[in-house]
């Protein structure tokens, strides 16, 4: 019987965790299947020589990019808009379903493919999910969500009464219901399946190993089967090319150096940033996918598309990010301490994590609009005890390889399923 990985090749960081696990399982001696319903990034796959097998239908670039703003609440909110309705979600779970059964795959880790939740359940096989990252329930309650002026536990409290809004449920629970699937309870039991693999580790996140792995819900009601959460270590990109030339001779010198990965935000918020750092004597490497609204120019700062972020971190002393996992954890293991402007709930509590250690500073995204975080900067720069302090999360973060604990888990959890048949 085989493991599947499935990435929805719409988001980078799912589908260069999926490749990292993948290669994993193959160095076990394994034979896993890498599937995907298409997307941006799956030219990766290709680059990775990792053979890999459409599932109708697929998504094309654009298609991923609608996607991706759906995910950032950016089309409505029916079903939170991941997919455009109840047909084009039915047609993904329908494909999954004949292409597990034909490659007789009993175990599926999926990276944002949603539709995996309802196709598994159909099969009664387990589904493990990486995407979450440190998102789940008992480091919610203890890092806290939101804003710090609001107490942990009634921030925790909103989180959850919104996951169960009927109108986010809806597109899932139709089809669940059409395919006699138990109904979905909450947003949470969506996104975790069955297994979710904690992609962190425990002196980062303040919470024990035993205290993860033995999670209990306070909110039973939330869910319809029983989750289990899993520590596995950091999974982050590191699958792109060399670092280039004008890079590396523009950052040869003794001159503090930031770098800028506001990848996928609004142009705005790129435009202030840059105008602040500008004026700053240092050098900055800013990249950015909307780089051409910037039309401004100083001699101080390099744009970029894109960059090796895991190649480019340890060369700077300063990260400038959103905060989702991947770059956290990229910076973490470049020993770079950073400055975080969230755009949600998830990269507040990555930010908060590195704030509460001392290696960063999470700031609220109003501070990026107007443009007031310059002595931010300054103390980061000055202040060598946040890099002191990122070093020793980077120690810490070494100590557990998470591609390979993930394949770990899958291995094993596929030999046990065997062994029953």
């Amino acid at each position: 019987m085989t493991i599947c990985c499935f990435p929805n090749c719409a988001y980078l960081s799912e589908t260069s965790r999926m490749i990292a696990v993948y290669k994993k399982l193959v160095s076990m001696g394994e034979n896993p299947l890498m599937a995907t319903h298409g997307g941006t990034y799956e030219y990766l796959l290709e680059k990775e020589s990792i053979p890999f097998k459409y599932v109708m239908p697929i998504f094309s670039h654009e298609r991923s990019l609608e996607y991706v703003a759906a995910n950032r609440g950016e089309r409505g909110l029916y079903g939170m808009g991941y997919y455009k309705n109840d047909e084009e979600l039915k047609q993904h779970v329908l494909s999954e379903i004949d292409f597990f059964r034909d490659n007789k795959v009993n175990v599926v880790l999926t990276g944002w493919t949603l539709s995996n939740v309802i196709s598994t359940r159909v099969l009664g096989i387990p589904l493990c999910v990486t995407h979450l990252g440190s998102f789940v329930p008992p480091i919610i309650e203890k890092v806290g969500l939101i804003s710090d002026r609001i107490p942990k536990v009634i921030s925790s409290k909103i989180f959850y009464l919104g996951t169960t809004l009927g109108i986010f449920l809806k597109p899932f629970n139709n089809v669940a219901k059409e395919l006699n699937v138990a109904p979905f309870k909450s947003i949470l039991e969506l996104w975790m399946g069955d297994l979710t693999l904690v992609t962190d580790c425990p002196e980062v996140t303040g919470i024990k190993k035993e205290d993860i792995e033995n999670w209990k819900p306070n909110n039973p009601k939330l869910y319809s089967r029983n989750p289990k959460l899993k520590y596995v270590g950091a999974i982050y990109a590191k699958v792109f090319d060399d670092i280039p030339e004008d890079v590396k001779s523009f950052l040869d010198d003794s001159e503090k150096k930031v770098y800028v990965a506001l990848t996928s935000s609004k142009s705005d918020y790129v435009s202030s940033v840059y105008s602040v750092l500008k004026d700053m004597k240092v050098k900055t490497i800013l990249v950015t996918t909307v780089h051409k609204d910037i039309v401004d120019y100083s001699s101080n700062i390099l744009i970029k598309k894109y960059l090796p972020s895991h190649k480019i971190m340890p060369l700077v002393d300063c990260a400038i990010i959103h905060g989702g996992q991947g770059s956290t954890q990229t910076a973490i293991a470049s020993g770079t301490p950073l400055i975080g402007f969230p755009l949600h709930e998830e990269q507040y509590l990555n930010l908060k994590m590195i704030e509460n250690r001392g290696a960063g500073i999470c700031m609220p995204l109003k501070s990026i609009k107007k443009g007031n975080y310059r002595d931010s900067i300054k103390k980061i720069l000055m202040d060598n005890s946040f890099k002191e302090n990122m070093l020793r999360l980077k120690l810490y973060q070494e100590f557990y390889d998470g591609p390979e604990n993930t394949a770990i888990v899958l291995k094993d959890l596929n030999n046990s399923l065997d062994s029953n048949l």
